[in-house]
């Protein structure tokens, strides 16, 4: 318990000489890149992922998709 409360009482980073806001986009853009990343695997996989998965596991793979993208335009709108 104690290894929990310590691993939760310090939750900031820190980077000499970058401040939050340049450590936030960063991080906002690698996310993107992977997320754009993933999509592009899902997609490009098509009727394969078929072949190796139940009906459930391919309805909740296309609603994490659909969740990607709907991360990706809030992403695009927060940065406007």
């Amino acid at each position: 318990m104690q290894l929990l409360q310590a691993a939760t009482d310090d939750q900031s980073v820190s980077w000499p000489g970058v401040d939050e806001d340049e450590l936030l986009r960063a991080a906002l853009c690698a996310w993107a890149d992977q997320t754009k990343e993933m999509i592009r695997w899902i997609e490009n996989r098509g009727d394969s992922l078929g072949t190796t998965r139940s009906p459930k596991q391919l309805m909740a793979l296309g609603s994490f998709r659909t969740h990607m993208v709907m991360g990706l335009k809030a992403l695009k709108y927060a940065e406007r």
